[in-house]
């Protein structure tokens, strides 16, 4: 579905609105609704579905934005897991029924989306997934299973849910569902407690016979392996475009304590190992915000494929983590207090190895399409 363009010049002046907006807001406050009420959540959406149709660089470039001026982590981590795992797979498979009960809701911040697919003993192995749904006398699916690291879960209002609904290969046997909270067998557990990404809200999710109809279903049965695909291009190319943000705000912080504080009488500043240091943070955020940004002009032009939304999201983590390397010696001792932020940026970088896939999962999937 071809949708997008590049962001228009009104974007510009929106842009900066929203940063206004968000370096005033509050890291304990409930943002989520304020935030969709900026136009946030439909920006990646076109005019024709109800969102701005700014476009996918456009989306990113926000995130940037708002993870930057804010400093928040989790919760633009969140919004770009709802916006690429589940209004994706509802734009690009949804019916129009589907798309008015849940798109319209998720774009205005009324209701929280949540993609369910990973499994206490399957993370990357699709085979292995246990969550069934299966057709009872009456026609309709029974739904029965388990699903962990829900990112959204304890708040959503809809979840996108992968089920086994026939054996054998993952390109047929898997089936996507709408299962809206409050339906009868659905049980949200509680909320995972974790190191990084604070703000973002993770829990298990646990159905028991709950009932749902051929409506329920997104992309038909059967379909449930394209939606994961399409929701993991997506998700792989760009869940990370607020880590920029973090990466610019985290370098900014730094050089300005590097300029300020002093030791033998010269400002750290003035030392070539802190010199180097930041250099090479500044190195590691380029390289990372351009790839990233090109990656979202790709999908702009609708070329973006699973072998660059892979290489994206493993150079932009490596380049994470390699920023984050060097960070605490900037602050030597100091980087140990919660007020530097350096070690919740730590443990975010860590987080950012693993969640869409692991690194070793996006280097076979860029091995495989380069013929290995």
């Amino acid at each position: 579905m071809t949708h997008r363009t590049s962001p228009p010049d009104e974007f510009t002046h929106w842009l900066a609105g929203l940063r206004s907006w968000a370096a005033k807001c509050q890291r304990d406050a409930d943002l989520w609704r304020p935030a969709a009420a900026q136009g946030l959540l439909s920006l990646a959406v076109p005019e024709s579905a109800g969102g701005s149709g700014a476009g996918y660089e456009a989306a990113c470039l926000a995130l940037e934005t708002f993870a930057e001026e804010s400093g928040l982590s989790g919760l633009p981590f969140a919004m770009a897991a709802q916006m690429w795992a589940c209004q994706e797979p509802l734009l690009e498979f949804g019916s129009s029924t589907q798309r008015d009960r849940y798109l319209t809701p998720l774009l205005t911040g009324t209701a929280v989306g949540a993609f369910a697919a990973t499994e206490y003993d399957s993370g990357s192995d699709l085979l292995s997934l246990r969550t069934r749904a299966d057709r009872d006398e009456g026609g309709r699916w029974r739904l029965n299973g388990a699903k962990t690291f829900v990112t959204n879960g304890p708040t959503a209002d809809v979840f996108v849910v992968l089920a086994r609904t026939a054996e054998g290969s993952a390109l047929s046997g898997l089936t996507a569902f709408l299962v809206p909270r409050g339906t009868p067998g659905l049980q949200v557990g509680m909320v995972t407690d974790k190191t990084g990404l604070r703000g973002a809200e993770v829990s298990s999710l646990h159905m028991d016979d709950c009932l749902l109809d051929d409506s329920d279903v997104l992309g038909g049965p059967g379909g449930g392996f394209a939606v994961l695909m399409h929701a993991m291009r997506h998700e792989r190319a760009f869940i990370l475009a607020p880590t920029l943000g973090l990466m610019a705000r985290a370098l900014r912080e730094a050089v300005e304590h590097a300029r300020s504080r002093s030791q033998f009488g010269h400002p750290l500043a003035s030392y070539d190992t802190i010199r180097r240091r930041l250099v090479r943070m500044h190195v590691s955020l380029t390289s990372a915000r351009e790839l990233l940004h090109a990656t979202a002009r790709r999908a702009d032009a609708d070329t973006l494929d699973h072998g660059r939304s892979s290489l994206t999201k493993l150079h932009v983590s490596t380049e994470f983590n390699r920023f984050c390397q060097e960070l605490p010696d900037v602050y030597g001792g100091y980087a140990l207090l919660p007020e530097t932020g350096v070690a919740a940026l730590l443990a975010d970088a860590v987080a950012s190895r693993y969640y869409s896939g692991t690194s070793d999962m996006q280097m076979k999937i860029i091995a495989e399409r380069l013929g290995l």
